[in-house]
């Protein structure tokens, strides 16, 4: 009886998932913007895709160029919105919390902003249309004219008040939006422990593939602090909790590792073996190879749980990383060909395309 009640109340939503999955761009589609010679091509390329009632909205063809990272900050806030309204009601508020990391990027990008002097029209195209923090709550608490007036705007206008208030005595005593933005993240991620607990309860692939999540960036923060050398009590603050690696286990880790191909490769967590060669290969010695091959296992484990995980919670959580994925792939395609990276060179950053 239990199994047959479980059916019937993913039935609908894990449908709608399997649906939006389909619209998700397939390989052959990367292939054909890998062979364009221009941003622009790109851009029209997404006029046949799901994105095309953001492109068109923003200004169609004529504005390809422009748009483009605009359409794609739209067009993943449509996609969260959509997965929240078609998640069972009784689960709603947890798929809302976990899409809760937008609001979480759009207030860091408008703190960062403020406290370097920046516009609206700086960040814009990278604030995405997220249920609490879209880009009239950015645009509006950027009128304030420093970082603890922005901040005050997001107190009174969001449901992110007990955070943001330790992120406003944080920043009154360091005056570091560096540091608010830490608090407002540790404060996040804290809170979606119970979140993670509930998950537990309904998919444990799906909670499994949300702490993966949260040890990636983890990983990220170590070997930015390995490489410039920082001490691990200023490490030890910015990483996030929640993870399937605790904090104890990082930190041996990074106290073992002299530097950062040491520490790349005590990770077993993860598969760096690649990412590791290619690093040691680079005369650059970019991080990002690192967070391509931690990347590749989340979309790696995300597309088995669209394909593969019938009617259950976990569906939903994965389709939220699939596309979170194919928004970031799309932007290092457009950032490569504008930069004039090659083929090749933009090929090795999108590896779970393969």
């Amino acid at each position: 009886m239990t199994g047959i009640r479980q059916s019937t109340k993913y039935a609908y939503s894990s449908t709608r998932v399997k649906a939006m999955e389909s619209n998700l761009l397939k390989k052959d589609t990367f292939e054909r913007m890998l062979a364009a010679k221009e941003p622009g091509s790109i851009a029209a390329m997404l006029l046949q895709t799901d994105y095309k009632p953001e492109i068109e909205k923003l200004g169609g063809a004529k504005a390809m160029d422009t748009i483009v990272d605009f359409a794609l900050s739209r067009n993943l806030g449509r996609e969260t919105s959509k997965l929240i309204s078609i998640a069972p009601k009784d689960q709603r508020d947890i798929v809302t919390s976990i899409a809760g990391m937008w609001d979480v990027n759009n207030m860091k990008l408008l703190l960062e902003a403020v406290g370097s002097g920046k516009s609206f029209d700086d960040i814009s195209k990278y604030v995405i249309d997220s249920r609490y923090m879209g880009p009239n709550v950015v645009s509006n608490a950027m009128t304030a004219k420093n970082v603890e007036g922005a901040i005050e705007k997001l107190i009174a206008g969001t449901p992110y008040s007990s955070l943001l208030r330790q992120a406003l005595d944080v920043y009154r005593k360091t005056h570091s939006t560096t540091e608010a933005n830490n608090a407002i993240e540790m404060g996040y991620y804290s809170q979606l422990g119970s979140t993670i607990d509930r998950v537990m309860k309904l998919d444990k692939e799906a909670a499994a593939l949300i702490r993966k999540r949260i040890d990636m960036r983890n990983v990220l923060t170590l070997l930015q602090a390995k490489r410039y050398e920082s001490d691990f009590t200023k490490v030890a603050t910015h990483l996030l909790p929640n993870g399937t690696v605790s904090a104890k286990s990082l930190e041996k880790l990074f106290k073992n590792a002299k530097d950062v191909p040491a520490l790349a490769e005590s990770v077993k967590f993860f598969n760096l073996k690649q990412a590791l060669a290619s690093y040691n290969e680079s005369k650059n010695k970019p991080l990002l190879l690192f967070e391509i091959a931690m990347l590749n296992e989340v979309f790696t484990s995300a597309l088995k749980g669209v394909r593969h995980s019938m009617l259950s919670f976990g569906t939903i959580v994965a389709f939220l990383y699939l596309k979170e994925i194919e928004v970031f792939t799309l932007r290092i395609l457009v950032k490569g060909k504008a930069y004039g990276l090659s083929d090749a060179e933009i090929r090795g950053m999108i590896s779970w395309l393969k």
